[in-house]
């Protein structure tokens, strides 16, 4: 029988003050102990992790499909590499210009969403998806007059004590990544436990009867897919923060792809779901392309051609016969046989003293007429 723990309770406050603490006790240590490549891995993990943030939002709790979320992320790096290059902007004012632009995008995408479900949605985001390289493609031959887009050369700045030097750069993109992906969960998560957060569930699982109880479909819709799109926009700001070059091949389907599988491997409709997906799929698939190559063992045809794919595409069905519910979920069932956590129980609601002297009279008086 597992053992029962209040949601808010002192021991459920506990648990969670130990894992905020760990999580930041390993942060540093990763912080002041790892090579620069490494922290360029996580930095590169955390960035995926932001995107699968983003669309968890849309997808995961509100239930519409995108598959062009790698559109918001281009436009937000190009936007960046372009404003600081050519205009001289501040990148961090870039960011801000970039998530306002993706805002604006993902409401006119959402408006679709109004009349479209399902597949038929999907197929509006991948078409976007698709034409997003040919735009980044136009706009370099007309504004850069070259093939690639620099990056925004973002150096750290004097009041962190870090020089420009690879390592001390490595190590401020890597706390940049990080806090912009507690950020990216923080909005989601508190999204998710406000009224706001039930009325996106509540078109989720049935769209009617979210509308019968008041829901405003067109707003909750419109709105939801603005806000991811620029969380999606602050991942790709980081991408244009990270690299050097930017191209119109820097965001493509394959984007979108990745922040899928990232979503689903990790437990979609879980706040640590995209969280962990991203960084398991990051750090398999970079496991898979360095060492999978080398691997004599495996059967003649398997190790011809992009032997990584496959062995990643292999891995990723046998997942979801094993977890379907993704990393996340699967944790959250086996740690049930343990102890489980209880909602709070709701408050009943208390009359007022004028309340009940108001009722009892109109009793009285409903009494007296019969008699």
């Amino acid at each position: 029988m597992p053992t029962a723990i209040k949601e808010s309770s002192p021991p459920h406050w506990l648990a969670r003050i130990l894992a905020v603490a760990v999580l930041a006790a390993l942060a540093l240590y990763i912080a002041s102990s790892a090579k620069p490549s490494t922290l360029g891995n996580i930095t590169e993990a955390c960035t995926l992790a932001v995107a699968a943030v983003a669309l968890n939002l849309l997808l995961g709790f509100n239930g519409q499909i995108s598959i062009g979320h790698s559109t918001f992320a281009g436009l937000a790096a190009f936007t960046a590499g372009y404003s600081v290059n050519f205009w001289r902007w501040n990148p961090y004012v870039s960011l801000a210009v970039g998530l306002v632009l993706c805002f604006v995008l993902g409401l006119a995408l959402g408006l679709p969403a109004l009349r479209l479900k399902g597949p038929y949605l999907a197929l509006v985001t991948l078409a976007v998806a698709f034409v997003w390289p040919t735009i980044a493609a136009k706009f370099l031959d007309k504004k850069v007059k070259a093939s690639t887009l620099k990056g925004t050369k973002l150096q750290p700045p004097t009041w962190t004590g870090l020089t420009n030097s690879r390592p001390d750069r490595a190590v401020f993109l890597y706390w940049l990544a990080v806090v912009i992906l507690v950020l990216a969960y923080v909005i989601v998560r508190n999204l998710r436990k406000s009224r706001i957060g039930r009325a996106l569930v509540a078109v989720r699982d049935n769209e009617t009867a979210a509308a019968v109880m008041g829901v405003n479909l067109k707003f909750t819709k419109t709105v939801t897919f603005g806000i991811s799109a620029a969380i999606a926009g602050a991942s790709g700001w980081l991408t244009a923060a990270r690299l050097d070059r930017l191209d119109e091949n820097s965001f493509t389907i394959l984007n979108s792809i990745k922040y899928l599988l990232a979503l689903f491997l990790g437990g979609a409709a879980t706040l640590a779901g995209p969280i962990v997906g991203a960084f398991v799929y990051y750090f398999v698939d970079d496991y898979l392309k360095t060492h999978a190559p080398t691997w004599h063992w495996l059967p003649g045809p398997i190790s011809k051609g992009p032997v990584a794919s496959f062995l990643l595409g292999t891995i990723v069905i046998i997942f979801v016969f094993i977890a379907p519910f993704g990393l996340v979920g699967f944790i959250k069932d086996q740690v049930r046989r343990v102890f489980v956590v209880t909602p709070r129980p709701l408050k009943q609601a208390v009359a007022s003293p004028e309340l009940i002297e108001h009722t009892s009279d109109a009793t009285a008086a409903e009494s007296s007429a019969q008699d």
